[in-house]
């Protein structure tokens, strides 16, 4: 029998990819909630269009199924709209909006109920990371979209840098699936 591909030989790989070694592993008992920014769970297409990004809904339901508070920090005073026009308000346990500034952030963990050195922070922004990291959050996720280039996340203090959240889907240990 041949394959129908020449790289495909039919048998199992016996050892991982490049990109299976490089994903990122988060320790789950690291944190107690997540705070994102709106860029980072929705897509604004214009004229109204706003849709939520399939990566980042799975890994907060993901986050949500293991126990995990999840709050939304937006600076836009439509962030509730742009989430109920999404169909993703559900999946917050906090909205709060205001500048991207460590006050903001602070508001965002109170509001959830724990300290930012207990959450992780996911922004899209080299000021929302920058101001994670002036209010203390344990871990600073950049999602590298319109607004910040994986340097600047990085620069600005990312602990880590992903294209959509989708990478880390089962990346965290100790999340029960």
């Amino acid at each position: 029998m041949t394959p129908d591909s020449p790289f495909d030989s039919g048998r199992p790989r016996p050892i991982a990819t490049v990109l299976d070694g490089l994903r990122a592993r988060i320790d789950a008992e690291r944190f107690d909630a997540a705070v994102l920014s709106l860029e980072a769970v929705v897509a604004d297409l214009g004229y109204g269009d706003v849709r939520p990004l399939p990566g980042a809904v799975a890994w907060i339901r993901e986050l949500r199924g293991a126990g995990k508070k999840v709050g939304l920090a937006a600076s836009g005073e439509r962030a509730r709209a742009a989430l109920e026009l999404a169909g993703v308000a559900d999946l917050f346990d906090a909205i709060v909006t205001g500048p991207r500034n460590p006050g903001t952030l602070a508001e965002a963990t109170s509001e959830l109920g724990v300290e930012p050195d207990d959450a992780l922070l996911v922004d899209v922004a080299a000021a929302g990371i920058q101001a994670g990291r002036e209010a203390g959050f344990d871990l600073l996720i950049g999602v590298a979209r319109n607004l910040g280039t994986p340097e600047d996340l990085r620069q600005a203090g990312a602990d880590m840098v992903v294209a959509d959240l989708q990478e880390l889907l089962g990346s965290a240990k100790g999340l029960d699936r």
